[in-house]
């Protein structure tokens, strides 16, 4: 082949075609030659068009001689020509058509089908499709009853409904029927034909079902299932569903298959030739891949009988199910310990690696999802040797490099941590870049006309002629391809943003139109206001898009990698993208979200949706904030999306008298469903992109202002996202895109009072390439800082002092009880520590801690005599590699004054915050619950506020929580070289004086300090939980009211809602 031209091969093939049967070998040979070649040119696209044409009609009719036999030859080369065509035009119209002539050639040729109907691969699919739907026993349409009629037969399991006899196959039936039963199966609620899960037995079941025929002797069914050349088409055609179905995955858009079938969305069409593969030829890869595609799926997406069985509950059965054909299979192995891990059962999950490996010690992705759990179950020490053969064995593998460079930070391995933390970033980079190329044409399925219709019936005020010219530019932006695509832009993006401004401006627009713009209300009105119809401008157009990917850096890992204000944005508005998606396939696009009521007697009704109300960092913190609500004022519901964990934290919340539910069992559109009948005016994102978070709950738009709040600090850079509660500190104002956007359009003087709709390539798109602003959230900026605490109520039991008791004790009292409880506390610690001895300290996991940081920490030891700096072992791998590094940066004798402790349970750790000198802070990541815990105890902390990090909120923690103190001059600062100075001149400032009758007694700056914070701790702002409540309602209340007034959505101001503090703050400096 090499040797020869395309003109010599083409003749000796198509001679070979003149043969009777033609010579298949000599065929297959030749094209498989193509396909091993490097790189394909346009001639080889030519050739396998001329190939077709020699071998099939424009009427479908075959040219060749072609016996059942020797059909799965015939559908060989077909997918081999469609494999080479894509290698060459990538997944084209014409590629595509290339799978469907294989399928098509795989269903005709076997008898009695190869002679009467000509059936296509439309009738294929619309059978499969009604057969599936019955299957799932969601109650189809009466219409047409030769259908309905036509799948009565054939049931031998359990999930299949009792079929009677009939005389038509299901196929047969479609081929010849209208398409009015197309709309009988489209899901009421997406406007698309559905997404059906099916169990195992029901899947083997379908082409049974869909060709059966039991009036005939040779029916098809018995063909499929019997024969060596009916084997082979059986597996050819299985082949070729597969290969189609990946090509859909990667992008390919269904409108180029021909099908003209509407409302059909990618995921749907994907499952469903996976599930027909499957009945065609069940092997273990079958039952893998369709497995996976299950798992894909979002959650409850397709519901099967009688129950709330999510795509990964079926997963698992496939999975099982496959293992049984081939136990050893080493993908299946490694999905089914993926799917144990994601549901919780890490040590399951190891134990089926562990088996996975012994089986196939070579298998790259087992390695890493190994590597995956182990890190998960907070053993990155473990997880190292796994990643690292992993990307031995294949360089490749990208998604072993994050989750690699992560496991050496966590142990402080930061030598061999740059080179993958370096491959990780730049691979981040490559998969941001993909998106670009996804999901092109979707927007051109409608007219630009259409689409300013729908902008126009949106809007509750007409747009100015500037607007319009915007709008008509972003649409034109997708539809008008004549002169090729736009870099960087997202047009999956750009569908989904759409399609939460429609929603939520549709909301708006009716509850004007239904309340007026009324703000509270004396009375409920007499009915609620019911779903109003509407057009469906989005259902068709979305189930044209495909999942947008995440990834593999995610967004909880910016917090501590170094990355810039664009990439950390992007990171976050693909996760976004993801979960809009997500929800949009269970709840339809096109729907408005229910109308909450005015709020009777001015009560807004607020609802906090967490996975963490449970022995968790945020409930300690945030225990106190719902019972502090005015309850005249505010209604609060807590919506917990994980179980109970039976600490005494969970029991506080369900015993107590607020309207705590646990919806951890809920499906998404149950949970949503809720909250719209529970008519909750704000809802309160307590988890962001944490863990056991469910935003795809907030992307539904259940509440009319949705707000972020104290679990993920940074932007989620979505549109279901209207405010981040933070501070001037966390968040400075530049940084938020409406105020950029409003700043640069005032000068432009731009109208002020028209939407300011979906924006492209500017402030507000998150895909924009400027790197000058990071939030698409408006800021509600809170006087001192965002941070809430409950130590002031939660955590006295040090002194055992109400804060009324505390209040009139002398503080000479206080502060002397205190230093002799510290030294006493110091001495069970540290016994062979001197007097004046020095304790540095940070109780972060070592994870967020950077070599720039270690670095400095061992300047300020060597440049402070007689200090420690005290670490937890937060993990404990990472000891070793500390003291290791503090050896080679600065000698045995630093090194030495590293001190290690584990970790204390939460109120012993409290306790023991006293004992430090000084606390450092972090600079990538700083500390946030832990600053809280060192202020409370009275330990004065270094915080970083540098200008390298104003963009990145979680850096800038600390600095806030200090600066709520009072104290913040003294402990914040705005380099690294501020920070050493700073951590040295306060730990130099300590002086121990031995008095005549042998007390010691020590003074210096940083003891006054620490005295200030002491003495201030129940009044300062930073733990004053009733003010900070206060304030919160305060910016509750003016989001409300700018959401019905319309001013969220109109570029009249900034966005901005600064909260005042009607209260003073009282300082005791003696």
């Amino acid at each position: 082949m090499r040797s020869t031209t395309y003109d010599t091969t083409s003749n000796a093939i198509f001679a070979c075609l003149q043969n009777d049967p033609p010579d298949w070998d000599f065929l297959d040979a030749l094209l498989s030659e193509f396909m091993i070649l490097p790189t394909l040119s346009e001639q080889a696209s030519l050739f396998c068009r001329e190939l077709c044409a020699h071998l099939k009609a424009a009427n479908s009719r075959l040219l060749a001689s072609v016996t059942p036999q020797h059909a799965h030859r015939l559908l060989n080369v077909f997918t081999s020509v469609a494999n080479i065509q894509q290698k060459v035009d990538g997944n084209t119209s014409s590629t595509l058509r290339h799978y469907v002539n294989a399928i098509e050639t795989g269903i005709r040729l076997s008898p009695p089908l190869s002679s009467g109907t000509t059936l296509t691969f439309r009738d294929i699919i619309l059978a499969s499709w009604f057969a599936s739907f019955a299957f799932s026993t969601l109650p189809p349409s009466p219409e047409p009853n030769n259908i309905l009629d036509a799948i009565q037969h054939r049931a031998s399991t359990n999930h299949l409904p009792h079929f009677d006899d009939t005389s038509l196959a299901l196929v047969h039936a479609v081929h010849h029927a209208s398409d009015g039963f197309i709309n009988a199966m489209l899901d009421p609620t997406t406007g698309t034909l559905p997404n059906v899960v099916l169990f195992p037995d029901q899947a083997q079941m379908l082409s049974a079902v869909i060709f059966a025929s039991p009036h005939t002797t040779s029916d098809v069914w018995a063909a499929l299932y019997s024969g060596q050349s009916t084997y082979e088409i059986k597996t050819a055609t299985s082949s070729a569903l597969l290969t189609l179905a990946r090509r859909i995955q990667e992008g390919a858009l269904i409108a180029d298959l021909g099908l003209d079938i509407p409302h059909c969305s990618n995921d749907a069409l994907v499952l469903l030739l996976h599930y027909l593969a499957l009945s065609l030829f069940p092997s273990a890869s079958a039952f893998n891949d369709t497995g996976v595609v299950l798992c894909s799926m979002s959650s409850n997406a397709a519901p099967n009988p009688l129950r709330v069985a999510s795509g990964r509950d079926v997963a698992r059965l496939y999975y099982e199910k496959g293992l049984q054909i081939d136990p050893t299979h080493p993908h299946l192995l490694s999905n089914f310990g993926s799917l144990l891990k994601d549901a919780g059962h890490n040590t399951s999950a190891v134990g089926v690696f562990n088996h996975a490996l012994q089986l196939h010690p070579e298998l790259d992705i087992a390695l890493v999802n190994m590597a995956n759990t182990l890190k998960d179950m907070g053993r990155p020490a473990d997880a190292v040797p796994y990643y690292l053969k992993a990307v031995t064995i294949n360089p490749g593998l990208v998604d072993a490099y994050c989750g690699l460079s992560m496991s050496m930070n966590a142990v402080c391995n930061w030598t061999a941590r740059d080179h993958w933390l370096t491959n990780a970033i730049a691979i981040c980079e490559e998969h941001l870049s993909e998106l670009y190329h996804q999901n092109i044409g979707i927007l051109g399925e409608r007219s630009v006309d259409d689409w300013l219709l729908t902008v126009a019936l949106t809007t509750s005020r007409p747009q100015c002629d500037h607007s319009l010219r915007r709008w008509v530019h972003r649409f034109c932006l997708f539809t008008d391809t004549s002169d090729g695509r736009q870099p960087l832009l997202n047009e999956g993006s750009f569908l989904m943003r759409l399609i939460d401004w429609y929603r939520s401006r549709m909301q708006h627009r009716r509850y004007i139109e239904t309340y007026g713009e009324i703000l509270y209300g004396d009375e409920l009105p007499h009915s609620p206001p019911e779903a109003a119809p509407t057009a469906r401008p989005f259902g068709f157009v979305l189930s044209s898009a495909s999942l947008q990917k995440v990834p593999t850096v995610l967004p909880f890992h910016t917090f501590t990698l170094p990355l810039p204000s664009r990439t950390i944005r992007r990171i976050a508005h693909r996760n976004a993208l993801r979960v809009s998606y997500n929800i949009m396939t269970q709840v339809s696009p096109d729907r408005v979200p229910l109308l909450p009521t005015p709020p009777l007697k001015r009560r807004l009704n607020v609802g906090y949706v967490s996975s963490d109300f449970s022995d968790h960092p945020l409930s300690h913190l945030m225990k106190s904030v719902f019972q502090l609500h005015d309850q005249n004022r505010f209604c609060v519901f807590l919506y917990a999306t994980s179980p109970s964990d039976g600490s005494a934290f969970r029991q506080y919340f369900e015993q107590g008298n607020l309207n705590f539910l646990d919806v951890s069992s809920w499906s998404n559109v149950d949970i949503v469903n809720r909250i719209e009948e529970d008519h909750i005016h704000i809802l309160v994102d307590l988890g962001g992109y944490t863990r056991g978070a469910r935003n795809e709950i907030f992307a539904a738009r259940p509440s009319p202002v949705q707000i972020s709040l104290m679990g993920y600090a940074g932007t989620l850079a979505a549109t279901w996202c209207d405010y981040l509660v933070c501070d001037i500190i966390t968040c400075p104002v530049d940084l938020f895109a409406r105020v950029q956007a409003y700043r640069k359009r005032s000068l432009n003087h731009c109208c002020q009072h028209s939407d300011f709709g979906v924006p492209v390539g500017e402030e507000g798109d998150p895909e924009s390439s400027s790197p000058h602003w990071i939030y698409t959230e408006c800021p509600i900026y809170m006087p001192h800082t965002y941070f809430v605490t409950d130590h002031k109520q939660s955590c006295r039991h040090g002194e055992n002092l109400s804060v009324e008791e505390r209040a009139h004790t002398p503080a000479e009292k206080l502060w002397n009880d205190e230093i002799k409880c510290r030294a006493d506390l110091r001495r069970a610690l540290f016994p062979d520590l001197p007097l004046n001895a020095i304790i540095f300290a940070n109780f972060n996991q070592v994870r967020v801690l950077l070599a720039i940081i270690f670095a400095t920490w061992l300047h300020i030891l060597a440049r402070v005599p007689h200090s420690i700096l005290w670490l937890l072992r937060f993990p404990a791998a990472g000891e070793s590699h500390l003291i290791q590094t503090a050896k080679e940066w600065a000698g045995d004798e630093i090194a030495s004054r590293i001190r290690f402790t584990d970790v204390a349970a939460k109120d012993h750790h409290i306790y023991r915050c006293r004992v430090p000198d000084l606390f450092l802070d972090t600079s990538e990541c700083s500390a946030h619950t832990v600053a809280a815990d060192v202020l409370w105890a009275g330990t004065p902390l270094i915080a970083c506020a540098w200008p390298s990090h104003r963009h990145k909120m979680s850096s800038r923690v600390a600095a806030s929580l200090a600066s709520a103190t009072g104290f913040g001059d003294y402990m914040v600062v705005s380099s690294r070289d501020e920070y050493e100075e700073r951590a040295v001149a306060l730990g130099n400032s300590i002086r121990c004086t031995v008095q005549p009758n042998g007390d010691v007694e020590i003074c210096g700056d940083l003891l006054d300090l620490r005295r200030c914070l002491f003495l201030n701790r129940d009044t300062m702002p930073l733990f004053d939980t009733a003010r900070w409540t206060k304030n919160l309602e305060k910016a509750f209340r003016m989001a409300w009211r700018r959401w019905v007034d319309g001013s969220t959505f109109r570029m009249s101001d900034d966005g901005c809602i600064w909260v005042k503090d009607d209260v003073d703050v009282p300082i005791r400096m003696n």
